[in-house]
């Protein structure tokens, strides 16, 4: 019945591909079948001229493009899979699917990035009907899909554990670039893409403060972040870090917390090499430590002791609720409105 289907499917598309169909008021024209592939590498090649989607600016970044080109590789690898090529005017809800399962099942990705793989998939051949390409009507049907937000186990380093690095002494010298990086991650709330790119050249020191300007590289937005924590101060003017590679540094930071004693049992994920699946394990806490720990674990902490807004400025996010699914929490019905009785309460 497979087969039957399949053979179904191939006659559908080599007619869609060769007719030509014509009404009496407005000739549609079905353009020469176009490579999924090669259009997906035409738009990497191009990268530094597309827009990026939600932000209104252009040039995607660096990991962005990265994804795009896991994406080329995956879907190369679903094409020897299956032993065919994927057309642009072919991508219908059959293949759609098949590729979903090919993910989730044969390959066995998480829920979040076979999403973000479909969302990127999407993504290309929006671009190619653009560019005035034939592509098959159910594209814009194609959804993704993450992680459901009560599945998801988030980790933070909270003020006692931040406290606790603080006061490390012996520190591997070896260490002392990705300890110093961490402690400033975490007193100024950025992406790591954009941490570690930081120089001196970003720092402004004026009458009221010690500043950081700072273009983020994801949304290309120009922030200036207010550094207030006094050991970072004295870090970043006295001992500015070098540059640290995110592998060596994603190592180190782990047993940097381990030697701090950051070693509460917590549940969280980890790759089971068996099943090449992520599973639900306990494990000391500082197991779970990675680079995305330090600018979430600074919206965590400033999250009720300063405004939303401000927080959402300096950390990049654009939306309250991405915020909010950010930190794992939920909007406060009656903050604003409690802001503002607090604040008109000064005029009357």
């Amino acid at each position: 019945m497979l087969n039957n289907l399949n053979n179904i499917r191939y006659m559908h598309v080599n007619l869609y591909k060769k007719l030509q169909i014509k009404t009496h008021k407005t000739p549609i024209k079905v353009e020469k079948s176009v490579l999924f592939l090669d259009y997906l590498e035409h738009f990497i090649s191009n990268s530094a001229t597309k827009r990026v989607q939600g932000y209104g600016t252009v040039g995607l970044a660096h990991n962005t493009i990265r994804t795009y080109k896991s994406l080329f590789r995956i879907v190369k690898g679903y094409e020897f899979e299956k032993s065919e090529k994927l057309y642009l005017n072919s991508i219908d809800k059959y293949t759609a699917e098949s590729f979903t399962r090919f993910l989730k099942i044969e390959q066995q990705y998480s829920d979040n990035y076979c999403g973000q793989l479909l969302k990127l998939l999407k993504i290309i051949l929006r671009d190619a009907e653009k560019s005035g390409l034939e592509v098959h009507p159910y594209s814009n049907y194609i959804e993704s899909f993450k992680q459901k937000s009560s599945d998801r186990i988030l980790h933070i380093l909270n003020p006692k554990e931040i406290k606790a690095l603080k006061k490390l002494k012996q520190i591997p010298e070896a260490y002392t670039d990705s300890y110093n990086w961490l402690l400033i991650g975490l007193g100024i709330g950025q992406r790591v893409s954009d941490l570690l790119k930081l120089t001196p050249s970003n720092l402004r020191k004026a009458p009221t403060g010690l500043y950081i300007d700072i273009l983020q590289q994801k949304t290309k937005k120009a922030v200036t972040v207010g550094v207030a924590d006094p050991l970072v101060i004295e870090i970043l003017e006295n001992e500015f870090p070098k540059k640290v590679s995110q592998v060596a540094f994603n190592k180190q930071i782990k047993i940097l917390c381990k030697l701090a004693g950051i070693e509460d049992l917590v549940s969280g994920f980890k790759n089971n090499p068996k099943t090449r699946r992520k599973e639900v394990v306990s494990a000391p806490k500082y197991e779970f430590v990675t680079s995305h720990i330090m600018r979430r674990s600074f919206a965590s902490n400033y999250y009720g002791k300063i405004e939303t807004p401000l927080l959402m400025n300096i950390t990049g996010h654009s939306k309250e609720s991405t915020f909010l699914t950010y930190i794992g929490t939920h909007q406060n019905k009656d903050a604003l409105a409690d802001l503002f009785m607090q604040q008109a309460g000064v005029i009357w």
